[in-house]
């Protein structure tokens, strides 16, 4: 009785009023087109005038790439949000808009393929976008109907607890383990003596990439997926029932994830736990937050990065907020396009296309001989500076080139869109709980990391998987024995908006 009130509840109502929504369409499509006319007859030749001819191209691209995703996700709705617009506006903010800067410091041949690399992306995700909304029939209305709806009501009882329960304390013991086999915690260390970042820095990769543990993949996906989605669904049950329990749940999980997160004093992990909360309360308001949220999540997210800079470089230029602060804007808006640089850089200049060797793994499956190409870049980039070990991970599109060069980096495009977009479409078609919302801002996360990380990685051990696997073992048995329809728009069911 209930699913079938439910799914009543989707079919739009033809008595509904529709004249507003037909007019605000209209007007919008008579906008674009006049916004093309003006390009055309007007920007475009003066452009040719006054600019040089790869400048007009790249603005003609781009404008071409902004058109094309707001027809296919909505790209310019600040309150629907979706995984494409969340990674394609990740991309050009880190990646697109610094590459030029970089293109323009730059003075060895790799250059021009760099610069074609970095605004390939903003054609090859879009068709890779379009191919996978056309396979899986989406419609933007869908987004609308998604955000307007309010979260399915959960009744998390004694099960619900004890799961939670159990992955916490498993998730405490295997910090426990941690601790106990890294030789000195980089935390303590920095904490102890500020101003050493060089020792500071060894011991950061001696706690994590250096490790010797059989745990040490456990340990990537426990402080990059298991803590954060323990911590939202705590929280987001929480916002939704205002009971003690999960208040406790909440806290517990939060202090402890955010402890294990700092301990190796990496930046991103602490950050990106933040970040997250941020995500999935503004999924849970349906994309609608308040002031004092919209400025308290930026603050936060940044909180912890400062605090380490400022321990690190005591008594240096670094140390000052000004400095600090400069030195975040530099990690997050610069060095990640310059390390997508050295990539073309190196390949096949210094090292030879690898050929699907940067698949670590699956490499090592097959017996072939592989590189770890962060290190070799970050080394290369690093030339003349005491270091042993250094990781340079890069955009997505990076590993594409070092593998197979320009056509892996088209295809990789293409291929990072389309996954994008499917995800997207899967989580958003799924019932609206605290528990898929937990997994879907993980998504969120994921995709918008590709700016920094492989493709094969993010779907993999950097959360999409992970995150997808524990929704299916998470999702409150309401959802099950109450028959909660899936979201997908089938022939019975109309798109509640535009």
């Amino acid at each position: 009785m209930f699913s079938d009130k439910l799914q009543v509840s989707r079919v739009q109502n033809p008595s509904d009023p529709v004249a507003p929504l037909a007019l605000s369409s209209f007007v919008r499509e008579v906008f674009v087109q006049l916004l093309w006319l003006t390009l055309f007859f007007l920007v475009l030749p003066a452009s040719l005038w006054l600019l040089p001819p790869l400048a007009v191209l790249s603005g003609f691209l781009i404008a071409v790439s902004l058109c094309m995703m707001h027809r296919l996700v909505g790209l310019f709705d600040l309150r629907r949000l979706t995984i494409p617009s969340f990674f394609y506006y990740v991309y050009t903010g880190v990646i697109l808009i610094p590459g030029f800067f970089v293109f323009r410091d730059e003075i060895t041949p790799s250059r021009w393929r760099f610069l074609f690399g970095i605004e390939s992306v903003m054609l090859t995700v879009p068709i890779g976008i379009w191919l996978a909304s056309l396979v899986l029939n989406f419609r933007r209305q869908e987004t609308a109907s998604y955000f307007r709806e309010p979260v399915e009501p959960e009744a998390p009882g004694p099960a619900a607890k004890r799961i939670y329960v159990v992955f916490l304390g498993l998730a405490f013991v295997m910090v426990l383990i941690n601790l106990w086999e890294i030789p000195t915690i980089p935390l303590v260390f920095l904490i102890r003596n500020p101003g050493e970042f060089l020792q500071t820095a060894l011991l950061r990769e001696d706690s994590a990439k250096l490790l010797k543990s059989h745990f040490t993949y456990v340990y990537y996906v426990l402080r990059g997926t298991v803590f954060p989605f323990l911590i939202m669904v705590a929280f987001g049950r929480y916002c939704q029932h205002n009971q003690p329990v999960w208040k406790r749940l909440f806290l517990i999980s939060l202090s402890l994830g955010v402890f294990y997160a700092a301990l190796t004093v990496e930046k991103s992990p602490v950050a990106a736990i933040l970040g997250l909360l941020g995500i999935f309360y503004y999924l849970y308001k349906g994309g609608k937050l308040s002031k004092t949220a919209t400025i308290l999540v930026p603050v936060l997210f940044i909180s912890f990065p400062l605090i380490v800079i400022l321990l690190a470089y005591q008594g240096s230029e670094g140390g000052t907020v000004g400095g600090a602060l400069q030195a975040i804007g530099s990690r997050l808006f610069y060095s990640p396009a310059e390390v997508v640089y050295g990539y073309f850089d190196v390949f096949p200049a210094v090292i030879p296309f690898q050929h699907g060797g940067s698949l670590l793994k699956l490499a090592y499956l097959l017996g072939w001989k592989t590189v770890d190409i962060p290190n070799s870049v970050g080394l290369y980039m690093t030339e003349g500076q005491d270091i042993d070990t250094v990781s340079a991970n890069s955009c997505f599109i990076g590993n594409f080139y070092a593998d197979f060069g320009l056509p892996g980096v088209i295809l990789g495009g293409i291929l990072a869109g389309f996954l994008i977009q499917c995800i997207n479409v899967y989580l958003s078609r799924k019932p609206k709980t605290v528990v898929s919302l937990a997994a879907y801002a993980i998504c969120f996360w994921a995709c918008g990391m590709l700016v920094s990380s492989a493709l094969s990685t993010q779907m993999l051990s950097g959360g999409v998987a992970f995150s997808l696997l524990l929704r299916w073992f998470f999702r409150n048995r309401s959802e099950v024995d109450l028959n909660i329809p899936p979201r997908s728009l089938g022939p019975e069911l109309s798109p509640a908006g535009g």
